[in-house]
């Protein structure tokens, strides 16, 4: 197979001055991509033709700022595929998106910050959505495009709260959302029909849209009890549900936790900012997926269990020949632990990697 792609993107920008606390800036962008294939193929020839507009402002006064913004975008594709009977199959899309944004925030005082955002985010389909038949050897997967994907939508809403107390040794940032989304594009498994080929069996995905809404929450805290140690806490948490089915979203992220640190070690001779580092991520078993009691099959095998994982680091930099050598080490998944990712599809076939030593060097001329 001979892949050619060719792209070309041009931006024109414009910041006016500062007038009575306002400054923004004003674009149009374009992009032109073309590509071309010999021999087999997962995603047909195609001519993309994106151009857009924007305008962004920002107002800052006292303990407020605020951020609004509006894009617009035309987007055209032109596609041509040859089936087996090598009769062209022609195809041309035209998508036209707007977007919008208001962002907030206010300072209540010098250690606190809340912020909110609402944006309305459309999304054309790419190309890959609505073309795409074969084999994802990326995946392991075969998946096939829709032509029939229309625009995404979205509504978002954000709310945040961000913390810092005097002496900086404790920050703590976070957030909540909930997104509606009507024709969200998602990838569906399709159980019972395994496409078989020389090479095998894979799974079978398409492309298809629900209405939807997401909604959950993160949360970052870093706490620094002494000067040269950093103590991280991360939490995020996702409900995605389908409306059109009633029931929950598949393929979506499960709660997950991590918990970790990192420390300072002191100078010693030629070896300069050295640290130490460590990480424990849970990641909690998917449970929220749509019921096959009701809807049948849906996927090719359950969600696996969760698991806990122990990743850790270091590193330090040398001086050689008056030049810096940075050198780093890593080591995930410390102990050997056996697992498999929700939302990685080799889930099907084989676990995730066991213990991964990496070394890394870098050299400074």
């Amino acid at each position: 197979m001979t892949l050619n792609v060719s792209t070309i993107s041009e931006e024109i920008s414009w910041e006016h001055p500062t007038f009575k606390n306002f400054n923004g800036s004003i674009g149009i962008s374009a992009m032109q991509q073309d590509n071309t294939y010999k021999g087999r193929y997962l995603i047909p020839a195609y001519n993309s033709q994106t151009y857009g507009a924007y305008w962004i402002e920002k107002w800052k006064k006292n303990k407020w700022e605020l951020q609004g913004g509006i894009r617009y975008d035309f987007k055209q594709i032109s596609t041509v595929r040859y089936p087996y009977n090598n009769q062209p199959v022609e195809h041309d899309f035209d998508f036209s998106t707007i977007g919008a944004s208001f962002n907030t925030i206010y300072h209540l005082s010098d250690h606190i910050r809340i912020n909110g955002m609402v944006s309305l985010a459309n999304r054309a389909p790419h190309v890959n959505e609505l073309l795409i038949d074969g084999i994802h050897q990326g995946t392991a997967t075969y998946e096939l495009g829709d032509v029939n994907l229309k625009i995404e939508q979205a509504v978002n809403t954000v709310l945040g709260l961000s913390y810092s107390n005097e002496e900086k040794s404790v920050n703590i940032d976070w957030s909540v959302f909930y997104n509606s989304i009507n024709n969200f594009i998602y990838l569906q498994p399709r159980p019972g029909e395994p496409v078989l080929t020389i090479a095998g069996a894979f799974p079978k995905f398409f492309y298809q849209q629900a209405d939807a809404y997401l909604t959950g929450t993160d949360l970052l805290i870093n706490y620094k009890p002494v000067q040269k140690l950093d103590i991280i806490g991360k939490a995020s948490l996702l409900r995605a549900y389908n409306k059109t089915i009633n029931d929950w979203l598949i393929s979506m992220p499960s709660d997950r936790f991590s918990l970790g640190f990192n420390y300072e070690l002191p100078d010693i001779r030629s070896f300069q900012k050295s640290y130490i580092g460590m990480e424990i991520p849970l990641v909690l078993k998917q449970t929220r997926v749509p019921d096959e009691n009701i809807h049948g099959q849906q996927d090719y095998k359950l969600p696996p269990d969760g698991y806990l994982l122990t990743n850790i680091s270091a590193g330090t930099v040398v001086s050689v020949l008056g030049r810096s050598l940075n050198i780093n080490l890593a080591v995930s998944n410390l102990f050997n632990t056996r697992y498999r990712n929700y939302l990685n599809s080799f889930r099907y076939f084989t676990d995730e990697m066991g213990r991964n030593i990496s070394v890394r060097l870098k050299y400074v001329f």
